[in-house]
């Protein structure tokens, strides 16, 4: 495989007008630091494809959080206005709630909601599990009136592609061993995550969400478009659509705009959006319908050995 860097802490490589935030190792989606500084790439695209892939969850983040906006305003009704949670007891103190309220649970919003393991599971003492974002629906008294959660997954990488951002912080543009500039690198994507991690953490917080008694819009997984692609890819085209509902898992993709002028940063438009049950999902995936043909083992070794 060979892969590029698309973005560099939000712009193309090289663009000058993210000179100090590439300085500062500064991440412009959050407005806080990069959390891979010494890579600082947003997003990437392999030679074999025709468009890049978002690699950095806080890319998800663009325009001030406007996935959460979106969510909410679907979730709870338009004009759902997302509140920090130090700020809900000012608002209360104040009588100035007005029931639009969503207080953001997550991090860059104040605080995070770690929840404890089960009783009897190891390690449960000192180990937590986290949902990315919890969205608190307030009523006018501050009161929690309803929830949702969402889960941010983008893609990592295998291989190695340092030489390329080592570059860029020098001022340079990054030439390969086939002489291609920009060039490319021998990384790729590591689209096995999708069933190795992906897939059965979402299951489980999907059940453990299921049994919230207001949470009755399940929980929205967030990903580039290639991650959903390749969920459906896995999960086969037989899962059955329904509206987001007590236990049921949306899954909401988003990809990057055209390539824009020096200065400007790409859009990150809604590609699609589907709605099934975590029982369906969980089924799917233990008992997956999109197989090869029989005996396909025997055919590649007949095949190999000449036979």
């Amino acid at each position: 495989m060979a892969l590029q860097v698309t973005e560099f802490f939000g712009l193309a490589p090289l663009d000058s007008a993210a000179g100090n935030d590439v300085t500062a190792r500064r991440c412009p989606f959050v407005d806080s630091n990069c959390i891979k500084p010494e890579h600082g790439a947003c997003s990437v695209q392999q030679v074999s494809e025709t468009e890049p892939v978002i690699c950095c969850p806080n890319r998800m983040y663009a325009d001030n959080f406007k996935v959460l906006r979106e969510i909410s305003n679907e979730t709870f009704g338009v004009g759902a206005e997302l509140v920090r949670p130090a700020d809900v007891a000012v608002r209360v103190a104040a009588g100035s709630m007005t029931g639009n309220e969503v207080a953001v649970f997550g991090r860059y919003w104040g605080q995070e909601l770690p929840l404890p393991r089960p009783a009897g599971t190891a390690g449960a003492a000192s180990r937590k599990y986290y949902v990315d974002w919890i969205l608190a629906k307030l009523d006018g008294d501050g009161n929690l009136a309803e929830l949702t959660a969402v889960e941010v997954q983008t893609v990592d990488t295998t291989g190695n592609y340092s030489e390329q951002p080592q570059s860029f912080f020098r001022g340079r543009a990054y030439r390969d061993g086939q002489g291609r500039t920009p060039g490319y690198s021998d990384a790729g994507m590591n689209w096995e995550n999708v069933n190795k991690r992906i897939l059965p953490q979402i299951i489980y917080k999907g059940h453990v969400l299921r049994r919230e008694a207001k949470c009755t819009k399940g929980l929205y997984f967030v990903c580039p478009k290639q991650v959903y692609s390749r969920i459906r890819d896995r999960l086969g085209g037989n899962l059955h659509t329904y509206h987001p509902s007590t236990g049921t898992i949306t899954f909401r993709s988003y990809e990057l705009g055209p390539t824009v002028p020096s200065g400007q940063r790409r859009d990150m438009t809604l590609f699609e959006q589907f709605t099934t049950t975590v029982d369906q999902v969980a089924i799917a995936f233990t008992s997956p319908m999109n197989l090869p043909d029989q005996n396909v083992y025997e055919a590649a070794i007949k095949a190999a050995l000449g036979r």
